[in-house]
């Protein structure tokens, strides 16, 4: 077995961005699995990260993305919104024809679903990082590892 190469803080960086070269990423998440030291400084990175994004202001997503993800979704392009998500401004308004009770109830339906998915989908992905943050501070130190105690000295 080949011994695991140590990489530096700003290739875990990278790699958390997603800007690492595709055959490395393997070998780092390797690296990942067996490395404390290099897992916690992938976690440091990432909360990061977070925080920048966290502190970008809400931009209203354009048309053109929206209609990307639709496609990529195999959505078809002239389904209602997803809670939250704004109609682009040069949607036509729908005819009266369609606009009926019972049809108004199904797309009512469709979005209810896909708002409950999308918070299902955002509560089990807190849960799961909420976890890995509990359980990462709860295990022991590996064997070998020195850790430090601060030391109060007295001014007498």
């Amino acid at each position: 077995m080949k011994p695991l190469r140590s990489y530096s803080d700003d290739e875990i960086a990278r790699y958390v961005l997603g800007l690492d070269m595709p055959d490395r990423v393997a070998d780092i998440q390797s690296r990942l699995a067996h490395d404390n030291a290099a897992a916690a400084r992938a976690l440091k990175w990432e909360a990061y990260f977070l925080g920048i994004v966290d502190a970008l202001p809400t931009q209203p997503v354009p048309g053109a993305v929206l209609d990307r993800i639709r496609q990529s979704l195999g959505m078809e392009m002239d389904e209602p919104p997803v809670v939250g998500e704004s109609a682009p401004d040069d949607a036509a308004p729908r005819p009266a024809a369609v606009d009926g009770p019972r049809h108004r109830r199904t797309q009512r339906g469709i979005r209810l679903r896909r708002g409950r998915v999308a918070a299902a989908l955002g509560i089990a992905i807190a849960l799961c990082l909420a976890a890995l943050a509990l359980w990462a501070g709860l295990r022991p130190a590996p064997a070998g590892t020195v850790v430090q105690q601060p030391v109060h000295l007295e001014n007498r």
